[in-house]
């Protein structure tokens, strides 16, 4: 969302970023000047470079009050479209931007609910498309999530790749099936002493990961590293539109990942990826060991997967297809 601000502020829009503190069917564990100063923080994060044509505001809950008067008001987390349908029309046109299932809270009765709000629905996957429709009876907007190919493209050719050398996304986060993907690069490593991995997180290095592993913590230089390495391993549970194997695949990878809805945009197996089922980690080594093994495949997938990538999931497209919905007639 943040790089849809952006673009949006550069083609002349006036931009709000709006973080409130309070978020319906939330209980507070912490006291109510804690969150404050912890979404200051949060809204004052220097990961992003935002456009100094966007405004931020910080809000104690989304209100007429404290919500300017806008032509177009967007939602993105199930709560906060509660908030957002209680707005007058003089906020704008309401959107609800669904980016996942939201239920790993739990509450997955009033996650369902949210999108009945009278709110137009928009999704980043097919998958979500499916669910929304099946929900509601109605067909949402689909507008897929891109990648910055500016920024994550292949820069060392695929063939010059060192054919043993993996990167993962790590996370504490057990939704994101990083314990699977760790098992099976230790298996992998057994029946191939040359491979070599390299994690990377924003979470620290975990105590029992092997010396050998190259660990990451808050790397600046992302798109280096995916094409310093041959194969891209994604063991997710669940995802809304995974971004990092999407932008391995920009950059040269190889990628092996989970066949869930997240990744099946544009993972097509066997074409742009090698599809395993979740928690299956004899399928991921497996299919590690294939690409190690069978070069000619590995070229190909990573070759295929990186067209696909750069043809398909533009920026550009999906800010003029968002730009596109704003003005339809609702």
């Amino acid at each position: 969302m943040y790089e849809y601000a952006n673009r949006f502020a550069e083609k002349g829009y006036e931009v709000t970023i709006i973080h409130s503190i309070k978020r319906p069917f939330k209980r507070a564990r912490t006291p109510l000047w804690l969150r404050h100063f912890l979404l200051r923080l949060k809204k004052n994060q220097t990961w992003f470079l935002f456009s100094s044509r966007i405004e931020t505001k910080l809000v104690k809950e989304i209100t007429d009050h404290d919500v300017p008067d806008a032509d177009v008001v967007i939602s993105t987390w199930w709560q906060m479209t509660y908030a957002v349908a209680q707005l007058s029309d003089k906020k704008g046109r309401k959107f609800n931007l669904i980016q996942d299932y939201e239920i790993w809270t739990g509450q997955e009765e009033r996650v369902r609910k949210s999108y009945s709000l009278g709110i137009q629905n928009v999704v980043i996957a097919k998958y979500l498309a499916t669910l929304v429709q099946e929900i509601t009876g109605h067909v949402p907007i689909h507008i897929p999530n891109a990648i910055d190919t500016n920024v994550f493209n292949l820069e060392t050719p695929i063939d010059q790749r060192n054919p043993y050398s993996v990167i993962m996304l790590y996370s504490e986060e057990a939704r994101k099936g990083s314990l699977y993907g760790i098992e099976a690069l230790l298996k992998v490593k057994e029946k191939c002493p040359l491979l070599s991995v390299t994690l990377f997180s924003t979470f620290r290095r975990p105590p029992s990961l092997p010396a050998w592993i190259v660990f990451q913590h808050r790397p600046t230089n992302l798109p280096e590293l995916y094409n310093q390495n041959a194969i891209f391993i994604s063991p997710s549970l669940g995802e809304g539109w995974a971004l990092p194997p999407a932008e391995a695949m920009a950059c040269g990878c190889a990628v092996v990942c989970t066949d869930i809805g997240g990744h099946h945009d544009y993972a097509i197996p066997n074409e742009t990826a090698i599809l395993v089922e979740p928690k299956t980690t004899n399928s991921i080594t497996e299919s590690i060991l294939k690409l190690i093994d069978e070069q000619d495949f590995r070229k190909n997938i990573a070759l295929r997967a990186h067209q696909n990538i750069t043809s398909q999931f533009s920026w550009d497209v999906s800010v003029k297809k968002m730009e596109d919905m704003f003005f339809q007639k609702s």
